[in-house]
């Protein structure tokens, strides 16, 4: 293995889970990466220097993801695997829950899931899919799980059915266009980390002011002021892309700052109606599970 390559990932900031265990804080998403691609760009990814990867079984990559992280030659324990549960094996009950995490792990042929989330709050089900997780923590198979999606009714829903491990993370749409500070207040006020997916909100708003604005003071591209902001927040940051020119770039976060002008105008793009609309498709969607 080439030392520079080892040696690349080294440089991550990482964030501390309540659980003991931390987290590169940028991460590589794996969403709508086809398979037949997926070995390529993960092997560009990890020359780029991530080695955070996050999955689903929904996403239909695990097993590239996989030979891809097998074939660099990168220690397991200096790469961190974050995958999810999908809606259908929460519906079919604990025991496919169960059923799906063994098919992950087997794709991944990682040994082990450093973070395993539920996918979406899947109305009746999610409760009983997440106490399923719990005892795949207790028995060593996860060393973290979390949530994906989740709103604060959906994770007082799991406090009441009486959970004993605590969620690390929850996995939802941040960026400046859809800064949601109530409820990541609300989540990191019970110590669990924000994952932002959507980081980069699609690239709707890259040429957006105060974005491209502050971009050029700053002479860096509107990605990378998006993803520091996230950064700055101590949000981990999830963005993906195939071109290993753009993947430098979104990890070329480390080596300027925002000032305190800069966050409070990022801060202030996202109207409550943009908060609003956010929440209830999130929730016309979950209806529809």
């Amino acid at each position: 293995m080439d030392k520079q390559l080892k040696e690349r990932g080294k440089l991550d900031p990482k964030v501390m889970l309540n659980n003991g265990t931390s987290m590169p804080q940028i991460v590589f998403g794996m969403y709508k990466i086809d398979s037949e691609s997926c070995e390529q760009t993960v092997l560009e990814a990890l020359k780029a220097g991530y080695r955070h990867f996050d999955t689903a079984s929904f996403y239909g990559n695990e097993a590239a993801l996989g030979r891809a992280l097998n074939k660099s030659g990168i220690p397991r324990d200096e790469l961190y695997i974050t995958t999810k549960v999908w809606n259908d094996a929460q519906k079919q009950g604990p025991a496919a829950v169960r059923k799906s995490f063994e098919k992950s792990l087997a794709a991944l042929d990682c040994g082990y899931l450093d973070l395993f989330l539920v996918h979406w709050p899947v109305p009746g089900h999610h409760v009983e899919t997440y106490k399923e997780m719990e005892k795949l923590h207790r028995q060593g198979k996860v060393q973290s799980i979390g949530l994906s999606n989740y709103s604060e009714a959906d994770y007082k829903e799991l406090v009441d059915a009486g959970i004993t491990v605590m969620p690390t993370v929850n996995q939802i749409e941040v960026s400046p266009a859809v800064y949601r500070a109530d409820m990541i207040e609300f989540f990191t006020d019970k110590a669990i980390i924000i994952s932002a997916y959507k980081a980069l909100h699609r690239g709707a708003s890259l040429d957006k002011t105060p974005i491209a604005d502050i971009a050029k003071k700053h002479s860096v591209t509107s990605a990378q002021v998006m993803l520091r902001w996230g950064l700055q927040h101590g949000l981990a940051v999830v963005a993906k892309t195939s071109s290993p020119d753009r993947m430098r770039e979104n990890r070329s976060i480390l080596t300027f700052s925002l000032d305190d002008e800069d966050m409070a105008l990022l801060d202030g793009m996202t109207t409550k109606e943009d908060i609003a609309m956010c929440s209830a498709l999130e929730e016309k969607w979950k209806r529809s599970l």
